[in-house]
């Protein structure tokens, strides 16, 4: 028995021995167990942000130089890195990128509602590391006064929380993201201060796949936030930084603003700007053909040489103001039947194949991010509401997106506000619990919602709840709905 496996085995080497070499005397080269493959790549995080920032600027000598000084790797020449300051034709920008993040938080920011906030005490207290109210409240502190949603107004007031809200949404939509920066300073306010860094001026260290450490970058030192307090780091060997800071709350005084994840560098957040650089590119190269058509399709006029106004002296042609003078002098046809009359030629501009391609590139850079009916472009004439309506869902889509990143932003920095104000002052700490509200956008008038809903009430499609949530939503508090509900039902 043994004797025939030793046989088999020998067989099976033999065969794999012989198959080798007929396979060798073929040259056939089978297909390697591993696969490799080399791919360059210009990924860089911090380039990329700054590229995206060049673009929000939107000034035409930034674009010409970041493009004139950058290699894509593939040998693409963007119109931007074209002809250089020597270049003939005239670069135009559109300023759509710009408008693009602008109106995005212009229609997210203008249905904002505003916060709820109720709080539970907790049995443990916390105190500043002085021992002391070193950040007291105002006189109506001292009287008492605990309303959770009063006193997220006086800091949010204090900080210009609007216009910093404004310019946080702004910038982490062009950049792909960044994070507010919760701190203190009596010599400045009373008040928790609040700022944001954009994502050229921010890092994200993660343990775990969660955020464990905000790093703010600052000239010659970074300031390291996580939740046992805040660690500078000198980046030179003569740079003085503060010492290290430690607070104990358990929580990390910065939060991070994210919209989208980005696909090329984990951990960080996406700009509406990506996948669309070649497209705002194309689209200022078309507008720029479009201008350079227009100046070169000038009228021109030809004027024979005698039917020029010359003084009757010299015989010199007369100096002529600047709208006259733009003709082309010829000379006097002397044959017989010649036309010495004064021709006009006006050259023609394609300006349909011109706008076509204006319109593709539109699209092609809005596309999946912004109607145009947005921006208040109407490529499609004579399109009836419905399909306006439809082509706006682009846009709502977006907004969701922002909206739903913004819930959570929110509701966590008002929580990190007030528990670093409870510290600060020596206070309990409460757990907040936060609501962020915000309206709708594009809504029907009331009226037409009225009409709406009571057909799908009268169908019996639709019960007083969901009648009363459709009409009121956030607007009114949920007691408010029940005794409206129970009003109907009577």
């Amino acid at each position: 028995m043994m004797g025939r496996f030793l046989f088999l085995i020998e067989g099976v080497v033999g065969l794999k021995w012989l198959k080798g070499k007929v396979r060798d005397w073929l040259e056939i080269v089978p297909v390697g167990g591993e696969f490799g493959v080399s791919v360059l790549s210009d990924a860089d995080f911090e380039r990329e942000v700054f590229r995206n920032k060049v673009w929000y600027r939107g000034v035409c000598s930034e674009l010409a130089g970041f493009y004139g000084s950058v290699d894509d790797l593939v040998g693409n020449r963007s119109f931007w890195a074209e002809g250089g300051r020597n270049h003939k034709i005239r670069k135009m920008h559109s300023g759509l990128p710009a408008m693009m993040v602008d109106v995005l938080a212009d229609i997210t920011l203008g249905d904002f509602l505003g916060v709820r906030v109720n709080s539970v005490a907790t049995a443990e207290r916390f105190f500043h590391p002085k021992g002391e109210k070193s950040f007291p409240m105002d006189a109506n502190e001292e009287l008492g006064i605990r309303d959770e949603e009063l006193r997220w107004q006086r800091v949010a007031s204090e900080n210009g929380f609007g216009a910093l809200l404004a310019r946080a949404v702004r910038t982490s939509l062009a950049l792909g993201d960044g994070a507010f920066r919760v701190s203190f300073d009596d010599g400045v306010s009373g008040l928790p201060i609040i700022e944001f860094f954009g994502g050229d001026r921010v890092r994200f260290n993660y343990l775990r796949g969660r955020i464990s450490e905000v790093v703010f970058l600052h000239d010659g030192f970074e300031e390291i936030y996580h939740k046992d307090g805040i660690r500078y780091v000198a980046l030179g060997e003569d740079t003085p930084v503060p010492a290290d800071v430690l607070h104990g709350l358990g929580v990390i005084l910065a939060v991070p603003l994210i919209f989208d994840e980005n696909p090329r560098f984990a951990g960080r957040g996406k700009s509406v700007f990506d996948g669309k650089i070649h497209a705002f590119d194309a689209l200022d190269e078309v507008i720029s053909q479009w201008v350079d058509a227009l100046r070169d399709g000038r009228v021109q006029k030809y004027v024979p040489s005698q039917m020029l106004p010359r003084d009757p002296r010299t015989g010199e042609v007369r100096g002529l103001g600047g709208f006259e003078s733009r003709f082309v002098q010829t000379q006097m046809d002397l044959a017989e039947g010649a036309d010495n009359s004064v021709k006009v030629v006006q050259p023609l501009i394609d300006t349909d194949a011109l706008e076509a391609s204006f319109a593709g590139f539109l699209n092609l850079a809005l596309q999946g991010v912004l109607a145009p009916a947005t921006l208040g472009m109407d490529l499609k004439r004579g399109d009836n509401a419905t399909a306006q309506r439809e082509r706006e869902k682009a846009t709502l889509y977006t907004r969701g997106r922002i909206i739903d990143g913004l819930r959570g932003v929110l509701a966590t920095l008002v929580k990190v506000v007030l528990v670093a104000l409870d510290a600060a002052n020596g206070e309990e700490v409460r757990d907040y619990k936060v609501a962020v509200e915000f309206g709708e956008y594009a809504a029907p008038d009331f009226g037409s919602q009225i009409e709406v809903v009571a057909k799908g009430v009268t169908a019996g499609v639709m019960s007083f709840e969901t009648a009363v949530e459709q009409l009121y939503g956030d607007t009114w508090t949920q007691e408010q709905k029940a005794d409206e509900v129970a009003r109907l039902m009577r």
